[in-house]
Formats: C-alpha cells, structure tokens, sequence
C-alpha cells in the first residue's frame, strides 16, 4: 500500500489560490521525481476560478465588481467551468501518482465523489451523483451541489480536486452560474443537515480516512503547516 504525506493548511488561516497552486506544482515535480505523494488541505481566501472549458460569459458580474468585493479571479488548468472557494469551504488537493494501475480518469473523478459521499454520511447528509452527463465530476443533494470536482493530470500525476461546502457563503455562487449548470442549486452540510456546522477540521479528518480506503493509500502523521 503506498504512503501519502498529509498537509494539513487549516490551522493557517484562509490560504491564497496562487500560494496553493504553487504548493501542487511543487508536489507534482517531487512525485513526478519519485517522491511521496501529498493530500493538501486548506480553507482559500475568496477566489472565482475558470476551468479549461469556461470563458468569462458565465460571469454574471464585472471582474470591477469582483475586486471591490476582495474577490480574486483566477483561470485555472483543471477541467470544469467556473466555480467559487472561501471561507467555510473544505478544498482538498491530491497529488496523486495514478501510474500504473489507477490510469482512467473517470474512475478517479468517481473516487472522488466517492469519498465526498462517504464523508457527507459522516454528518446526516445523504449526498449522491447525478444521472444527468452535464452534471459530471460533482455531488449532489437533490437539485443542489454540494461539492464540486476539478482535475488536471500531467503524466498521470493528478492536481486540482474537491471544494466540499461546509458552511459556505452560498450566495458568492449566485455571482456566475457555477460549473455552467444554470438550472441546479448548491448547498452545504450546514445547510442541508439543518445542524451547526462542524469544524472544518472535523470534515477534513473523515474525508482523510475514507480517501485513505477508496484510494487504498496509507497515512501517517498530519503535517500541519509548511
């Protein structure tokens, strides 16, 4: 079973996009050169983000507007459209080896979503895929998102990953039509569960530990921090 090194950025605050995509990148050459894979867990500070198969015409406000809001914008080399991360938001990155027994992507977005099922049971939210093809790569509640899913994979090494709303500002989604599926809500575990939220923490603890059995990888200590 292999080993992946867990970094947990929780305890650092809200993290920006670029900090984190230069995190990956760097985690991506160490794999790439035969190093230990890495998990990466953090909160972002507010940041919109377009995928490789998005333009800014589902952008439903001026990038002004954005900036006035200390809302970044970032382009993206993951596929999707466009989605949002801030506080109250789990994002979780694997960088991952698939080589040489996992190489299809479909199965890794559908561990993935997997994973974020398995965690939503955790906390009394029954969550599951959509039949529907445009809503691909996401989890759901109903007619609503709860996670949305995101990979770029480079020789088989995998960047990019899962936004779980924990206890989101859901209305920051009403600022461009989220993974360009207008007729769908989202939703978080705070909202749909009717309870407090949990911790951030909390989540990112359960979704470890069912990343570590569908993915069949061995954690270690947490590495808290850089």
């Amino acid at each position: 079973m292999r080993r992946i090194d867990v970094v947990s950025l929780l305890s650092e605050g809200r993290v920006s996009w670029d900090a984190a995509f230069a995190l990956q990148r760097q985690a991506e050459e160490r794999v790439k050169a035969g190093g230990p894979e890495a998990l990466f867990l953090l909160e972002h500070a507010d940041v919109v983000t377009v995928g490789r198969n998005a333009g800014l015409g589902e952008l439903l406000v001026s990038e002004d507007f954005l900036r006035q809001k200390g809302i970044a914008l970032r382009v993206a080399d993951r596929g999707g459209k466009l989605t949002f991360h801030g506080p109250g938001q789990l994002v979780v990155y694997p960088v991952l080896d698939l080589s040489p027994d996992r190489q299809d992507v479909r199965r890794y977005v559908r561990d993935l979503e997997e994973v974020v099922i398995r965690t939503a049971r955790d906390f009394g939210v029954e969550a599951a895929r959509s039949p529907a093809p445009e809503r691909w790569a996401s989890v759901w509640v109903g007619n609503d998102k709860l996670a949305a899913i995101g990979v770029h994979l480079s020789r088989w090494i995998t960047t990019h990953g899962v936004a779980l709303n924990v206890s989101t500002d859901l209305a920051r989604f009403s600022l461009f039509v989220p993974c360009g599926i207008a007729d769908g809500g989202v939703t978080s575990l705070a909202k749909t569960s009717g309870a407090p939220p949990p911790p951030l923490d909390a989540v990112a603890r359960r979704f470890v530990s069912h990343f570590a059995e569908v993915f069949e990888r061995e954690t270690g200590d947490w590495v808290n921090g850089l």
